[in-house]
């Protein structure tokens, strides 16, 4: 049961967390240490500015911290959560962090069945990637339509230092171009500070 309200916890978060208001709105103006990992989350990352890093865990126990950049088109958010199911491995050969990464990409079918995106399409389904050369991810791209705005987005999910470290990353098609700049510079912001940052 606990378990179950956890994820419907979760869930909300995420509804919360990918609609996409492209206003910037609560600006940080300033670096953003995540304390339990010691991660340093810097601003800004290409032309995104961290606006915005909000602790869950009031809500409901396990759901953790949101850190999340934006730029006019673009939305790239990092969720640090254990589900309290903690530790939780490093890497992506656990039980845990894949059945966790199948989860959050069925979210997006979630939201298509209630009617808040239309003609979701997998581009990519589940691969394997490294961010920054070093640290790997189970990684998946959707395609989907909100309020007649077509979207990109990806999703990325690894184990680091006993947390889920979900990336998800959308933009308008239509800046694909450009904000596919800012998408390289994410990935490449978080295979640097999981190198340089030490344990807490």
């Amino acid at each position: 049961m606990r378990m179950k309200k956890a994820t419907a916890a979760l869930t909300v978060m995420f509804i919360l967390a990918v609609i996409i208001v492209m206003t910037v709105q609560n600006v940080l103006a300033e670096p953003y240490r995540h304390q339990k990992t010691g991660l340093l989350f810097p601003d800004p990352v290409g032309t995104m500015k961290l606006v915005r890093a909000t602790d869950y865990e009031p809500l409901y126990a396990g759901l953790g911290t949101g850190i999340s950049y934006r730029t006019q088109t673009i939305r790239a958010d990092i969720f640090l959560y254990d589900l309290v199911q903690g530790p939780i491995p490093d890497g992506i050969s656990s039980p845990i962090v894949s059945k966790e990464f199948d989860e959050a990409s069925g979210d997006i079918y979630s939201l298509e069945k209630q009617g808040t995106y239309r003609n979701v399409s997998v581009v990519v389904k589940k691969e394997t990637v490294a961010a920054g050369g070093h640290i790997k991810f189970l990684h998946s791209v959707l395609t989907y339509e909100q309020n007649n705005i077509k979207l990109i987005s990806h999703l990325y999910l690894t184990g680091y230092r006993g947390f889920f470290m979900k990336l998800r990353i959308t933009y308008f098609q239509e800046a694909k171009v450009r904000e596919e700049a800012n998408l390289a510079a994410f990935l490449a912001m978080i295979g640097d500070i999981t190198k340089a940052s030490p344990q807490p």
